[in-house]
């Protein structure tokens, strides 16, 4: 009988060492896994920092082009008052653009006057808004009529078409003597 305990003891196992080694490989991929939560955490917040400060700031370009469509719509409805007939808000609604701060140069087109302007939504991007007055408005309605609204690009985008990949490295080997 007391063979058979010993043989029991002796049977194959893991032992203390193995066990507390197992438990540090496993605390250990915890805290790596926790770091690398962590960071993707960070990474993420700073993100959507960045996207939401981009929409406040396109937001608030559409509320100052807004405005200024408003502020539009007043004058030419001013227009028209003094000038009924189409022939002379036609005129007056040119002359008017023409002179308005902000408003490119108009143009005239078969069915009234298109205009644009552009508002800054931050240091690459801005609002352009391109709109058009008819020579006749309709009764109760605009008096203008949006027919772009679209973020731009303040600059031109110029490729990159260099690849300096080892020229610098190893020059001997790219130009042959």
């Amino acid at each position: 009988m007391r063979r058979t305990e010993k043989n029991r003891n002796s049977s194959f196992g893991m032992g203390v060492g193995a066990t507390s080694i197992l438990m540090i490989f496993v605390l250990l991929c915890l805290v790596v896994f926790a770091m690398l939560s962590l960071v993707n955490a960070n990474a993420d917040k700073k993100l959507n920092d960045r996207l939401a400060n981009r929409t406040k700031a396109y937001y608030t370009a559409c509320d100052k082009a807004e405005a200024l469509l408003e502020d539009l719509d007043g004058h030419l409805e001013q227009l028209y008052l003094e000038n009924p007939e189409a022939p002379d808000y036609y005129q007056a609604c040119l002359s008017y653009l023409d002179g308005a701060g902000g408003v490119a140069a108009p143009e005239k087109d078969g069915t009234g006057v298109r205009f644009s302007f552009s508002v800054i939504i931050n240091d690459e991007q801005h609002l352009s808004v391109t709109a058009s007055v008819p020579k006749e408005p309709e009764t109760g309605g605009s008096y203008y009529t949006v027919r772009a609204w679209q973020t731009m690009a303040r600059q031109a985008w110029e490729p990159d078409t260099k690849l300096p990949v080892m020229e610098s490295e190893m020059p001997e080997l790219l130009m042959p003597e």
